[in-house]
């Protein structure tokens, strides 16, 4: 799922730098939705630069929402 505008938005986010700007012909990805391990999950986020955050599982184990940031 990808959030698209006409205009030039600002999302804010709690995260440490909670702002950030996007040109009015940028796309932000809200979500990827895939079958995949959480070791995996772990080695391809730190592969690209990401550090996990935090992950939440719903109650059967069948999904997992997975949190990723820049490594820093």
């Amino acid at each position: 799922m990808r959030m698209h505008t006409s205009s030039a938005p600002k999302a804010q986010n709690p995260a440490p730098d909670p702002t950030v700007d996007f040109a009015s012909v940028e796309a932000l990805r809200t979500e990827i939705s895939a079958t995949f391990r959480l070791d995996g999950i772990r080695v391809e986020s730190a592969a690209a630069g990401f550090a996990r955050g935090r992950r939440r599982n719903d109650s059967g184990g069948r999904f997992t929402l997975s949190l990723t940031f820049p490594a820093t």
